[in-house]
């Protein structure tokens, strides 16, 4: 995001966005117009096909990422979220305000200034409150033992300290700790850089928002720097249920777990499983002003093991720079199969990249690096090799735009 883009982002709202029709619309009744601009929206990007020729741009200069603003949509009823993903990733890394309610569908609504951590799935553009998956959240300490009370845990941030690009997320919060995201198709990676003796890596698998309630979750310490568990919930999505497997560049000095119960009936008479919420501590200064912590997640509509699986395949190592660099190319890669025409006005090319980065964020690739996958029937089912099984269909809005879009790409 360049200095321009940054600034625009500060003093002024973002656009407001429809993911599932790739168009941006400027009137507060926006909703009425969806299905006019729909019907033109194929035959808009087709003539943008066929006019590929005129492009003027070489392959190499070609750089249509750089015109995506995430940004663009987290206001008003736009309902997308700022984080990190790659085409269809089965991850959506993205910050959470930590309020219910509409503007807050995707977990974070512009006007809001506040964070409460950083979840793993979301939806874009949608009008369904859910999913908010396995959510990390830095909270600086004076001591391991020190116990960090929920008032503390929802952070301030300016957005002159916040950056979103294809595949990027970065902020510093106000208390005074650096978060940036970035995603492989299974993983999310986050890079903490803090600057406190002590900080507190809390793991969150019992609070939700909106329509999302947990109703069960499982944590295990499997070694010094690794581990896994499941949260099961219920919402828009049915008997959700995700798996993990986490690594920390760093060992975890301190374990602390509160188990909340959870009830199947008003009058709570029958406890049903537990909600778990970790608080994972580590000693972070050792001979360097500012130290980092890596944590990688992978996730898996499966099973432990398949998360564990996921997270060997595509993040082996603890270089975040990596990871944000591969990510860039995939989206490079998937916005390059449209050349928008030369000669228009850079914020045109903003809203229009951002617009087809949006309708390329679902649906979610939903099986395993092994092929295996959960079917609506709960059962196991394998694919042949090569073939991906994808999730997070939202037909009632993307049969008429999107998907024809899909079939044209």
């Amino acid at each position: 995001m360049d200095a321009t883009r940054q600034a625009t982002a500060e003093t002024a709202p973002p656009l407001t966005t429809d993911a599932s029709l790739g168009c941006v619309f400027f009137h507060p009744h926006y909703k009425s117009m969806m299905y006019r601009h729909s019907l033109h929206t194929p035959l808009l990007l087709l003539l943008l096909l066929f006019t590929t020729s005129c492009r003027s741009r070489t392959e190499q200069l070609f750089h249509p990422e750089q015109y995506v603003n995430p940004l663009i949509g987290t206001d008003w009823v736009g309902n997308t979220y700022p984080g990190a993903s790659v085409p269809f990733g089965m991850v959506q890394l993205s910050p959470d305000n930590g309020k219910n309610g509409w503007d807050y569908i995707a977990g974070y609504y512009y006007p809001d200034t506040m964070i409460m951590g950083f979840s793993h799935t979301h939806l874009s553009g949608t009008g369904a409150g859910d999913l908010y998956d396995i959510r990390f959240m830095p909270i600086a300490k004076r001591a391991p033992e020190e116990i960090v009370p929920s008032e503390r845990v929802r952070t301030s941030f300016s957005h002159r300290h916040e950056k979103a690009e294809a595949g990027y997320y970065a902020v510093r919060m106000d208390n005074g700790i650096g978060v940036e995201l970035t995603a492989t198709e299974h993983c999310g990676i986050q890079r903490y850089t803090v600057h406190d003796l002590v900080v507190e890596v809390r793991l969150d698998l019992y609070n939700t928002m909106n329509w999302d309630r947990t109703t069960d979750s499982h944590l295990r310490l499997i070694d010094s720097c690794t581990i896994g568990g499941y949260r099961y919930s219920d919402g828009w999505a049915r008997d959700q249920r995700v798996y993990f497997r986490t690594r920390f560049s760093r060992p975890i000095d301190h374990v602390r777990i509160d188990s909340i119960p959870l009830y199947k009936d008003e009058e709570k008479t029958e406890v049903a499983d537990y909600g778990l919420v970790a608080h994972l501590s580590f000693l972070c200064l050792r001979d360097d002003a500012d130290s980092t912590i890596v944590i990688t997640t992978a996730l898996s509509g499966v099973d432990e093991e398949g998360a564990a699986a996921n997270l060997s395949a595509e993040a082996p190592h603890h270089d975040f720079d990596r990871y944000r660099e591969d990510a860039s190319r995939q989206w490079h890669t998937a916005l390059t199969t449209i050349r928008a025409v030369a000669g228009i006005m850079p914020e045109v090319d903003t809203v229009f990249y951002t617009a087809l980065y949006h309708s390329l964020l679902c649906p979610t690739v939903f099986s395993d690096v092994d092929g295996r996958y959960r079917g609506a029937d709960r059962q196991i089912h394998s694919l042949t090799a090569g073939h991906r099984h994808y999730s997070t269909f939202s037909l009632w809005d993307t049969y008429r735009a999107a998907h024809p879009l899909y079939h044209i790409l």
